[in-house]
């Protein structure tokens, strides 16, 4: 085990990397799909339903065989890392546009009310008023979805990811020491999502704990 802790170690920075990647990744494009969910457009709202549908009605690991294996037949090379990343961005940010639209509709209607009052135009209320509340009221959904994205990184083992799922069963098959070895992985996946719900809390209370559900006129009169 000692001798091949840095193997072990060289898998974590790949599943952290993977991780952060997909994060932000996600976290765009779900709230890209949230305001397409609840938009004016017709065919806007068709399209985020249709793809939050299929994604989140759909085993992740047979996105994940589509995207690896299905796109060379029409021509598209794939890569596991970079094939890893966006199949965990694009699962994702499903689960995430639902969070987001959902914050976004429990704004008060009386925040817009206020906004257009003070003359500010519909971008500015979505940037001033209506975003930092819903993300005050989504952010913690999000970092559930955030933690369970780092747990799913361990299924990109399937697709030769070099990540920590997959160098430990390397290791469990080279040194017959499944125990000791899982055993040392559960307790580094514990490690590093407590420290994503860790830096989740901190962010909150860094933005959103003293954003109040109200509209913040100064410099938009």
């Amino acid at each position: 085990m000692l001798s091949r802790l840095d193997y072990l170690l060289e898998g974590l920075a790949v599943t952290v990397l993977v991780a952060v990647a997909a994060i932000f990744l996600s976290f765009a494009l779900g709230l890209l799909l949230a305001i397409c969910r609840i938009s004016r457009t017709r065919a806007l709202r068709i399209f985020a339903s249709v793809y939050i549908d299929v994604f989140r009605n759909t085993p992740f690991i047979v996105q994940l065989f589509f995207l690896y294996y299905g796109l060379p037949e029409i021509g598209i090379p794939t890569d596991p890392m970079p094939t890893g990343i966006l199949a965990l961005s694009l699962a994702c940010a499903a689960g995430n546009a639902e969070i987001i639209r959902a914050g976004i509709e429990t704004v008060s209607k009386g925040i817009v009310d206020a906004g257009r009052s003070f003359g500010m135009s519909g971008y500015q209320i979505y940037r001033y008023l209506i975003l930092p509340n819903a993300l005050r009221i989504a952010w913690r959904p999000l970092g559930n979805a955030f933690v369970n994205l780092v747990l799913t990184t361990s299924v990109l083992s399937t697709i030769t990811v070099n990540d920590l799922a997959g160098n430990a069963a390397n290791v469990s098959a080279e040194t017959f020491k499944p125990f000791e070895v899982y055993l040392t992985v559960l307790v580094t996946y514990c490690a590093v999502t407590f420290t994503v719900s860790g830096i989740v809390n901190s962010i909150y209370a860094l933005l959103f704990s003293r954003v109040a559900e109200r509209p913040v006129m100064r410099g938009h009169a």
